[in-house]
């Protein structure tokens, strides 16, 4: 009866560590999370923070400033998804892994766009162990988002 005791209560001890640990999924878990975040109401420029690496985290709310700022357009002036101003993404979104390292790979996302195939890259990074997160979006046309908002404001 003694043990059983101590076991329940190293079970409870465990079960309250396990629910405190960030809740970690597969790269293409997030790269959807960051997709349904970031289109319809979501915001490309304010995406959880979990879901982003800091850097790009960083260079994407500097560009929200800048718009602020600047009242208008700054370095990103087409929706990243679309590759364009406007258009729909057609239904279903076709999520696929391609590990690079084990800290580094890309979730290629395959959709249409007015009946047109298109390949969006998310490049994903982890720290150690820690979680994946995006650390940049490659357009259908192949444009780095990382590489357009490092770009100065005209």
């Amino acid at each position: 009866m003694r043990k059983t005791g101590t076991f329940v209560i190293i079970g409870l001890l465990l079960a309250q560590a396990v629910q405190a640990a960030p809740a970690c999924q597969e790269p293409t878990a997030i790269a959807r999370a960051f997709y349904e975040a970031t289109t319809g109401d979501g915001d490309l420029l304010e995406p959880p923070p979990a879901l982003v690496s800091p850097a790009f985290g960083k260079a994407l709310r500097g560009e929200r400033a800048c718009q602020q700022r600047e009242e208008g357009i700054c370095t990103i002036d087409s929706d990243p998804w679309l590759d364009a101003q406007d258009g729909d993404i057609e239904p279903p979104v076709r999520y696929s892994w391609k590990e690079a390292s084990a800290t580094a790979g890309q979730v290629e996302m395959r959709y249409s766009v007015w009946k047109e195939a298109y390949l969006t890259r998310l490049s994903m990074v982890r720290q150690g162990q820690g979680c994946w997160q995006v650390d940049d979006i490659l357009t259908n046309s192949g444009r780095s988002v990382r590489k357009i908002l490092a770009q100065p404001v005209p």
